[in-house]
C-alpha cells in the first residue's frame, strides 16, 4: 500500500510539476496562466494536442522533438517534472500523510516554478511568492510547525542578509531571491535559513569558478541564485539535522 501511494505522489508530482512550468514559463512573460489555449511549440507556434500533454511520457514517445517542425522540445521541463515526481515519492516515503509532508511538496512545487522562471528569465514572479507566502503562513496558523518567534527569524534573516549583499555587491543579487529567501526563512526557521544560505552560496561559488575555469563564464556573466536557493532548501528541509551535526 506504501508503494502504491508513493506512485501516485511521484504521478502528482508530475503534473504539479507540468503545471509548475506553465507558471514559470508564461507568468515572466506576462501571458495568462488560466483560460488560455494549450501550450504551443516555442519553435513552430504550432498548439499541442491533449495526447502532447501527459508529463514525462509525451516528451519521451515524441522522441523529445516537435512533431511538425522536428525540431528539439526543451528538455527542462520534463526534467524539473520527473524530479518533482521523484520528490513527492520520497516525501511521503519519509513523512507519511503529516504536516511535514504538506510542507515538502509544497516547498518542491515552489522550487519547481523558481527553477523554470529564473532560469529562463531572471524573474521571480512576485505573483508566486505572494500566493506561496499566504499559503506557507496560513499552515502557519493552523499547524504551528514551528514557534513564531523561530519563523519570524528565519524569514528576517533570510531577507536581510540578501538584502544586504544585494547592497554591497550593487545589484549583484536580484529582487527576487531576496523575497524569495524571506518566504523560505518562514518555513524554515532560522537554522535552516542559514543553512540554505551556505548551501546556496558554496554551490553557487562552486559552479561560477568551474564555469570560469572552463571558460563558460566571464566574470560578467549572469547567473540566476534562484536554482541554487532551490537546491539549498529542499537539502535543508529534508537533511537538516543530519546537516547540523556534520557541520556543527
Amino acid at each position: 500500500m506504501e508503494m502504491m501511494w508513493s506512485v501516485w505522489f511521484f504521478i502528482l508530482g508530475a503534473v504539479l510539476a507540468s503545471f509548475g512550468g506553465v507558471v514559470g514559463y508564461r507568468l515572466p512573460k506576462k501571458m495568462k496562466v488560466m483560460g488560455v489555449e494549450r501550450s504551443q511549440c516555442d519553435h513552430c507556434g504550432r498548439q499541442l494536442k491533449w495526447y502532447e500533454l501527459f508529463p514525462i511520457f509525451s516528451f519521451l514517445a515524441a522522441g523529445g522533438k516537435c512533431g511538425t517542425c522536428k525540431k528539439r522540445i526543451p528538455v527542462i521541463y520534463t526534467v524539473v517534472e520527473l524530479l518533482t515526481g521523484g520528490l513527492y515519492a520520497f516525501s511521503f516515503l519519509k513523512y507519511g500523510f503529516s504536516v511535514e509532508l504538506l510542507l515538502a511538496c509544497s516547498l518542491i512545487l515552489l522550487c519547481a516554478i523558481i527553477f523554470v522562471s529564473d532560469l529562463l528569465y531572471f524573474i521571480i514572479s512576485d505573483k508566486v511568492l505572494i500566493v506561496f507566502f499566504i499559503w506557507f503562513l496560513a499552515l502557519q496558523v493552523m499547524f504551528e510547525y514551528r514557534t513564531w518567534l523561530d519563523a519570524v527569524a528565519g524569514g528576517l534573516l533570510g531577507f536581510c542578509f540578501l538584502l544586504l549583499l544585494a547592497i554591497l555587491s550593487k545589484g549583484g543579487i536580484g529582487g527576487g531571491d531576496i523575497k524569495l529567501m524571506g518566504v523560505l526563512g518562514l518555513v524554515l526557521g532560522f537554522q535552516g535559513a542559514f543553512l540554505t544560505l551556505m548551501i546556496a552560496s558554496f554551490v553557487g561559488l562552486f559552479v561560477g569558478v568551474i564555469g570560469l575555469l572552463m571558460k563558460k563564464f566571464t566574470r560578467k556573466t549572469a547567473i540566476p541564485f534562484g536554482p541554487y536557493l532551490a537546491f539549498g532548501v529542499l537539502l535543508t528541509f529534508f537533511l537538516k539535522t543530519e546537516l547540523i551535526a556534520f557541520l556543527f
